[in-house]
């Protein structure tokens, strides 16, 4: 079988000849890409990426291009500048101004935002106002395209909105988590008409994901369990969340979510709001639950993806101890438990490229 039949057979619910082995190596790329680190053949945004995804063994499904394409009506204004080491964006409507700021980080090749865009609750209608003047555009093509490039190697992964909950949104992007934290105390009204609007404004957008030839649909809420928690995620997400999972489900489609942090708060009512899959499940030492009780917390219920921790990546890893994990998570999943083996979240950086081919040989192995 091909490591995309393999992913397929374990979404249909059936068992594959091995386990697939599906990794984001996205971060990891970038990083050998900005030092001029890779070989030549891999150094391509689209060939090249997919060719060091083949040269490792490893199946391909982050990032395919966005379904559509989303813009702003003539009432926002909106810029984007990058001062010294900061990139400043700016949104001007009638209902407000926003304005954030991120700091690019070089040595660990990522970003932090050092303002964010809403800071109290005068900023939300100015949120809502860009949510209800955002105009959608389906795109299907270029998703298409790179399905077809990737071919046997991998499945294009359909993302829907980067957070697909508003609450989830406001804790990773808008506001952050202080902020929104106070907005649920201290405004709530505010936070749940806004928290409606952004998701109403999704309308368009599911749509053309229901139309959309992708097989599998992903919710990039980067969620953690001890961040928004049980209380939250019943009173703002769940309800949600099943709807959309509902109506992806009528048009024949798998559903996942991108739960990155903890587990023990989230995963129970992950599973209850009827998600297909988990990816990037996280386990202990990481994580917070142990890879038996990620088992048991969705045996017949949800596929888990995920598994090995990025930090064992890691030269401060030593090779017989990652041998080691990913023997166990192969042990503890076996083939036919509805288990896709990942990187839990993603590579990092300093990763190993002959540990992330390691991968493939005990997979080959022992899968």
């Amino acid at each position: 079988m091909t490591e995309r039949q393999r992913l397929q057979c374990v979404l249909a619910g059936e068992t594959p000849d091995r386990t697939p082995w599906f990794g984001d190596l996205s971060w990891w790329w970038a990083a050998q890409r900005a030092r001029s680190a890779l070989p030549e053949a891999h150094t391509d945004p689209a060939t090249g990426y997919l060719r060091m995804h083949h040269d490792a063994g490893v199946g391909i499904y982050l990032y395919a291009p966005l379904l559509w394409r989303a813009e702003y009506d003539e009432t926002v204004r909106h810029t984007q500048a990058t001062e010294c080491d900061c990139v400043v964006t700016s949104y001007r409507t009638p209902a407000g101004d926003l304005r954030s700021v991120t700091q690019l980080l070089p040595a660990s090749h990522t970003s932090g935002v050092v303002e964010h865009l809403v800071k109290g609750p005068g900023d939300l209608a100015a949120v809502r106002w860009l949510f209800q003047h955002r105009v959608v555009h389906a795109e299907p093509e270029p998703f298409a395209a790179c399905d077809r490039l990737w071919g046997d190697d991998g499945l294009a992964c359909a993302l829907a909105p980067i957070s697909t909950s508003g609450l989830q949104s406001l804790l990773t992007r808008w506001a952050g988590v202080e902020v929104t934290s106070m907005l649920a105390s201290d405004a709530p009204r505010e936070l749940e008409i806004t928290v409606e609007a952004m998701q109403e404004a999704d309308d368009p957008i599911f749509r053309i994901l229901c139309d959309s030839p992708a097989e599998y649909v992903e919710f990039p809420d980067n969620l953690s369990g001890e961040v928004t928690g049980r209380r939250l995620m019943r009173r703002y997400n769940m309800a949600y969340w099943s709807r959309r999972i509902e109506q992806l489900h009528r048009a024949g489609k798998r559903v996942g979510i991108h739960n990155d942090g903890t587990l023990r708060a989230s995963l129970p009512l992950l599973v209850e709001a009827g998600f297909d899959v988990v990816e990037a499940a996280t386990p202990a030492p990481v994580g917070d639950m142990m890879l038996g009780d990620i088992r048991a917390a969705t045996a017949g219920r949800a596929i888990v993806w995920g598994g090995l921790p990025g930090a064992l990546f890691s030269p401060l890893t030593s090779e017989g101890t990652f041998e080691a994990f990913v023997r166990e998570t192969l042990e503890t999943f076996p083939r036919g438990s509805g288990f896709v083996l990942g990187v839990a979240d993603q590579a990092p950086p300093d990763a190993d490229w002959r540990r992330i081919c390691l991968v493939r040989e005990i997979v080959d192995r022992w899968g």
